[in-house]
């Protein structure tokens, strides 16, 4: 049987595939329904299927001081860096968004070394500057590109404040995934931020969801029950068994699935800049996880 941080590292792994396919779907449905109705449409679903889930399985029985911590996971978290990730992708374009994005990391790894007393050894430090290296060569093109238009402050800052957000989220659940199981902790989170991603909606959500054709209700599935339920309670499995420093590290997996989708199912263009890039940023993430053993022989 594979061992308890080898099954951590699997699942992980998973989560990074799963959102790193979700950016093609989210595009699609955004562009057809606003990115704000989109959100709230997702969480129509998952608040019906996480509330269900708690009923059957009793995890809704929540010890009261426990629910301080359920209550900043879900609103600074869930709620926060959905709200902030939206708003911020509105105004600033992908490629610097993306390279923006790639701080959440380093935020994961200072967050738990002032709150949980974990160490930023070097092989961490390390991992994050090269995998911050290969964002930087991956979104080049972009980031040098000439715009008709000077970056967004406002949009940077969002962006900024979605990675401190779900920093905000690992830190803050990881005490709770030792009593409760990853489900319980994702669902109860992502109920807390249900009311607040339900009110971005900006027409009634019957009428969203009588206009949705075929295909956009293939992307609000996936985008509901791979990249909102199987994607997060994945992370909380994985963030429960590795320090947070290491498990932040993964993130940087996103990009380099996000550039493999979008060439396979949107039929993206893949230049050396992005092979490099997804290289460098692999290679980061192996330092992080494989460098202490690799150390110690």
């Amino acid at each position: 049987m594979p061992s308890t941080r080898t099954r951590a590292v699997l699942a992980l792994t998973a989560a990074m595939v799963l959102w790193g396919c979700s950016p093609v779907f989210m595009r699609t449905l955004a562009l057809s329904l606003s990115p704000e109705n989109s959100l709230a449409m997702r969480y129509v679903f998952l608040t019906a299927i996480n509330a269900a889930g708690l009923a059957w399985t009793g995890g809704w029985r929540i010890p009261r001081r426990d629910w301080p911590r359920f209550l900043i996971a879900g609103l600074a978290g869930m709620a926060g860096y959905n709200w902030f990730v939206n708003a911020g992708f509105e105004l600033v374009p992908a490629g610097v968004g993306t390279l923006v994005t790639m701080i959440e990391p380093l935020m994961i790894a200072l967050l738990a070394a002032l709150v949980l007393g974990e160490k930023l050894n070097r092989h961490v430090l390390a991992g994050v500057a090269i995998a911050l290296m290969g964002s930087l060569v991956l979104f080049w093109p972009d980031i040098t590109a000439a715009t008709p238009q000077a970056v967004s402050g406002r949009g940077i800052i969002y962006l900024v404040l979605c990675c401190l957000g779900w920093a905000i989220y690992t830190i803050a659940t990881k005490p709770l995934l030792t009593r409760h199981s990853s489900f319980t902790v994702t669902a109860v989170t992502m109920l807390i931020a249900a009311p607040l991603m339900l009110g971005l909606a900006s027409e009634p959500l019957p009428r969203l969801a009588l206009r949705l054709d075929t295909r956009q209700w293939l992307e609000v599935a996936y985008l509901v029950t791979a990249t909102g339920l199987g994607g997060t309670m994945l992370w909380n499995y994985g963030a429960a068994h590795l320090p947070s420093t290491a498990v932040g590290s993964f993130l940087y997996i996103i990009p380099v699935v996000a550039v493999a989708a979008g060439a396979l199912m949107l039929g993206e263009q893949v230049t050396v800049h992005v092979v490099a890039g997804g290289l460098i940023m692999l290679a980061g993430v192996a330092a992080v996880q494989f460098g202490p053993k690799l150390a110690r022989r």
